[in-house]
């Protein structure tokens, strides 16, 4: 049986007593797996244990954990050599729904590729990225033009990134962010950190300016939501209970949204519903969006990642490079970090709110927000799982 909003609430106060319970208990926190937590804490050992030996094989299964849209995985390799791969994007993972031109398909590429670069030259390899080798492939021939070609050798100086420490502990954090605001001081030692980019990074904790943006996220997502064709993409990527999170080891999770003890738990048992009538109703939206809502109200700072002339494939590459070492940089500095894209997609609905950030931020007409994230801080923990590295393999 699936509750309303009021009567969820209702049955959540009256339930409250009982969470002491040990049946009820197991369900209390959010979860990963061992071989999970395994692959997150030391890639490069993990791969080991696997028996993959070969530097390539070790650079794949670390490069997978790059941060990706819809925890969608869209990437396929083909192996040339001990020494050599190819990048494809895979086709049946694109999200047109929510990225028509797949500008944030090429921003994963970009995270990808990143990892590639770092984890490579933690085990003492330089890499040489070539983009479009054959020519840039369109939404329907992915497979058979690769993004990239990736060659790794051996280094002739010992000089080593050492953002890639941040690697154990990245992970997108969308809990309710706690404190006070970052300070310029945090926010100038992220950014010091994670350079170079080949972005302009713009950052603000002031309050003024956030109490003028923050509206627009807001906003944003629900538009996003009330979208049916947009929250159908969610409802068809969303894995509710831990069978089918362990059996796709993909896609959008209430854990990996930020719930965990006993709301996690009712939000299983009696109100989330992945059943089109359910999922799309005003009570089920409204909730989505209440949770939003406090998400980005909690945020401690925000930071955009925007460019200048050409906006086009291998500016969304590059950016997407940039992200990733920002990314480390807040796991190295241990500061929380959250994507907020929902105001800035390719569709008309959406372009309404680029339009009001881009006069917030006193942006130039060749200038384009490419990435939002919010910052802050926040204990919780949960690992969104990847695919086994062969199934990525061509």
């Amino acid at each position: 049986m699936k509750l309303n909003r009021e009567s969820f609430l209702k049955k959540s106060l009256a339930f409250g007593s009982l969470i002491s319970f040990t049946s009820i208990q197991k369900n209390l926190y959010a979860f990963g797996s061992e071989e999970n937590k395994k692959h997150r804490e030391n890639p490069i050992a993990y791969a080991e244990s696997l028996g993959y030996k070969n530097p390539i094989d070790q650079i794949l299964l670390t490069a997978i954990l790059a941060p990706n849209s819809h925890n969608s995985q869209p990437w396929k390799f083909k192996k040339i050599s001990d020494f050599e791969f190819y990048l494809f994007g895979d086709e049946k993972k694109q999200l047109p729904e929510i990225d028509p031109i797949n500008r944030q398909f090429y921003h994963t590429q970009g995270c990808f590729l990143e990892l590639c670069h770092l984890t490579a030259d933690s085990l003492m390899f330089d890499t040489i990225i070539k983009l479009f080798p054959n020519g840039k492939p369109s939404p329907k021939t992915f497979s058979k033009l690769p993004i990239a070609k990736v060659t790794i050798q051996p280094k002739t100086k010992c000089v080593h990134d050492f953002i890639f420490s941040g690697v154990s502990q990245r992970r997108m954090n969308r809990s309710v962010y706690t404190g006070e605001l970052l300070t310029n001081e945090e926010l100038e030692s992220l950014h010091s950190f994670a350079k170079p980019f080949r972005s302009q990074i713009q950052w603000t904790n002031d309050p003024i300016k956030l109490s003028t943006i923050l509206p627009v996220l807001e906003n944003a997502f629900a538009m996003e939501t009330n979208r049916y064709v947009s929250n159908e993409l969610n409802r068809k990527w969303f894995r509710l209970s831990e069978t089918s999170m362990i059996e796709n080891r993909d896609g959008l999770t209430l854990e990996a949204n930020g719930l965990s003890g006993i709301k996690l738990w009712f939000a299983k048992k009696f109100f989330v519903d992945l059943s089109k009538e359910v999922w799309h109703s005003d009570d089920s939206k409204q909730a989505a969006i209440g949770m939003f809502s406090s998400q980005v109200h909690s945020a401690k700072a925000l930071v955009f990642f925007i460019s200048e002339g050409k906006d086009e494939e291998t500016t969304w590459i590059e950016t997407g490079r940039d992200f990733m070492r920002y990314t480390l940089s807040c796991a190295v500095k241990q500061i929380a970090f959250h994507t907020m894209n929902q105001a800035v997609e390719d569709y008309q609905e959406s372009r309404v709110f680029t339009k009001q950030l881009k006069q917030i931020l006193q942006l130039k007409p060749n200038q384009e927000i490419q990435l939002i994230a919010r910052l802050g801080r926040s204990s919780y923990r949960f690992d969104s799982y990847r695919r086994d590295l062969k199934s990525f393999l061509i």
